[in-house]
C-alpha cells in the first residue's frame, strides 16, 4: 500500500513538472539557481583579477613615465620629441588595453564609494538567462576553471529545458491568441461546423396483397391460448448451477390471436414495420472535438503577428531607452538582436554599475528576455500555421491537392 502511494505521488510530481506551469517554474528556478552558483564562483575572482591587472599595470605606467622624462631631457629638437612621445604613448595605450585595468580601487570592491561587482546576483542571473537562451552577449564570462566547467554543464542541461519550455508556452499562447482573434477580432464570424444531422430512415417495402391470397397455408387459423416456460440449460459446473437456478425465471409467450383481425390485409399491415419520416437528430456526441478542430483551423494573418512582434520590440525600446539613455534606434536594435538570439554584445544593459538601479534593471531585463522569447515562439507558431494554410490554398487552386485533403 505504501509503495502504491509513493508511486502515485511521484506520478503527480512528474505530471506537474512537465506541465506548462511546471516548466515555467523550472526555468525560473534554474535561472535563479544559476545566479547564485555563478556569483559564488566568479565574484571573488573578479576582485582578484583586479589586483592582478593592477600589479601588471603599475610597472608599465612607471616605465612609461620614465621614458617620457628621458625624452624631454635628452631631445632638444621638438619634431623628434613629438615622434618619440607619440611612440611611447602608443605603446602605453596598447599595453593598457591588453592588461584591461581601468583604474579601479580594488580594495574598495562592494563598498558604497568603491567599484561594483559585475558578478552580483542580478548580473549572474542575467548571464544565466543569456546562456540557456543561447543569446550569449559575452559582456561578462566566467574566468575560473570551475566557473567554465559549471557553465558547460549548466548550458547542456538548461538549453533543452529552455527550448522545451518555449515550445510548450508558445503553443499555449498561440492557442490563446488564436481564440482571442477568432472571438474578438473576427467578432465570432468564423465558420463553425453544423452540429445537427439529418437521418433518413428508409421504409421497408410492402409485400404484395396477392401473396396472402395465393398462399393461405401460411396463415395460422387457430392457436389456442397456452403458456410455455423456458429456462436456460443448467451449466455443467456445480458452482454455477446454483447461480443459474437463482436467476432462472419463467418467460411467458402470448400467442397472436388471429381472430382479433377482421381481414387478411389488416393482419399483413400488422406484420409490416411502421413508416417513418426523416427526422432531425441533434448530434452532440462529438461537438467538443468539432469545436476544437475548428479552432485549430483558424489562422492568424501574418500582418497581425508582425504587428505583435513590432509592438513588443517598440515597448522594449521605450523601456531601455528610459533606463540606459539610449536613442530609439539603439534601443530597438538591442531588443531585436536579443529576441532573435543573435546577441552581438556590443550593446548591453546594466553596464553602468554606478547606477543604483542597475541590479533592478538587470532583473527586469531578464524577465523581458524570457517573456519576449515566449512571445516570439508564439508568433512563429502562428506564422507557420498561416504559411501552411496559404500553401494548401495555392495547391488546391493549382489542382495539386484535393479540397477535402487536410493533411
Amino acid at each position: 500500500m505504501g509503495l502504491k502511494t509513493k508511486n502515485g505521488c511521484c506520478q503527480k510530481i512528474m505530471k506537474f513538472l512537465f506541465s506548462h506551469v511546471g516548466l515555467c517554474l523550472m526555468v525560473v528556478l534554474y535561472c535563479v539557481a544559476g545566479g547564485f552558483i555563478f556569483e559564488h564562483l566568479e565574484k571573488n575572482n573578479e576582485q582578484q583579477i583586479c589586483y592582478d591587472s593592477k600589479e601588471e599595470y603599475e610597472p608599465m605606467e612607471n616605465k612609461t613615465l620614465t621614458n617620457m622624462l628621458n625624452v624631454f631631457e635628452g631631445t632638444p629638437d621638438k619634431s623628434v620629441l613629438v615622434i618619440q612621445l607619440r611612440s611611447i604613448l602608443t605603446t602605453f595605450r596598447d599595453n593598457s588595453i591588453a592588461i584591461g585595468y581601468d583604474g579601479k580601487e580594488c580594495g574598495k570592491y562592494g563598498q558604497p564609494d568603491g567599484p561594483k561587482y559585475e558578478w552580483s546576483w542580478a548580473g549572474a542571473m542575467y548571464f544565466s538567462v543569456t546562456v540557456i537562451s543561447t543569446i550569449g552577449y559575452g559582456h561578462i564570462a566566467p574566468k575560473t576553471f570551475w566557473g567554465r566547467l559549471v557553465c558547460i554543464a549548466y548550458a547542456v542541461l538548461g538549453i533543452p529545458l529552455m527550448l522545451l519550455c518555449l515550445a510548450n508556452i508558445g503553443d499555449v499562447l498561440a492557442d490563446i491568441f488564436r481564440f482571442i482573434y477568432a472571438k474578438i477580432c473576427c467578432c465570432g464570424c468564423c465558420r463553425k461546423k453544423d452540429k445537427t444531422k439529418v437521418v433518413q430512415i428508409k421504409p421497408v417495402a410492402k409485400e404484395p396483397e396477392g401473396a396472402w391470397n395465393s398462399d393461405k397455408s401460411k396463415i395460422i387459423t387457430a392457436v389456442p391460448p397456452m403458456q410455455h416456460e423456458f429456462s436456460k440449460i443448467p451449466p455443467k459446473t456445480p458452482d454455477s448451477l446454483d447461480k443459474v437456478n437463482e436467476e432462472k425465471k419463467p418467460v411467458k409467450i402470448v400467442p397472436l390471436d388471429i381472430k382479433s383481425f377482421k381481414t387478411q390485409q389488416e393482419l399483413a399491415n400488422r406484420s409490416q414495420p411502421v413508416r417513418k419520416e426523416p427526422m432531425i437528430v441533434d448530434d452532440d456526441s462529438d461537438d467538443e472535438d468539432d469545436d476544437e478542430f475548428d479552432e485549430k483551423k483558424i489562422t492568424v494573418p501574418l500582418t497581425v503577428t508582425m504587428i505583435v512582434i513590432a509592438g513588443y520590440i517598440f515597448g522594449g525600446a521605450v523601456l531601455f531607452g528610459l533606463w540606459e539613455g539610449w536613442d530609439w534606434l539603439q534601443s530597438a536594435y538591442f531588443c531585436f538582436i536579443t529576441l532573435s538570439t543573435i546577441g552581438f554584445g556590443d550593446v548591453t544593459p546594466g553596464t553602468d554599475f554606478d547606477n543604483p538601479q542597475a541590479n533592478a534593471q538587470l532583473i527586469l531585463g531578464a524577465v523581458y528576455v524570457l517573456f519576449g522569447m515566449a512571445i516570439l515562439s508564439m508568433c512563429f507558431s502562428l506564422m507557420q500555421d498561416e504559411i501552411i494554410a496559404k500553401c494548401k490554398w495555392v495547391g488546391q487552386k493549382l489542382g495539386i491537392l484535393d479540397k477535402n485533403d487536410d493533411d
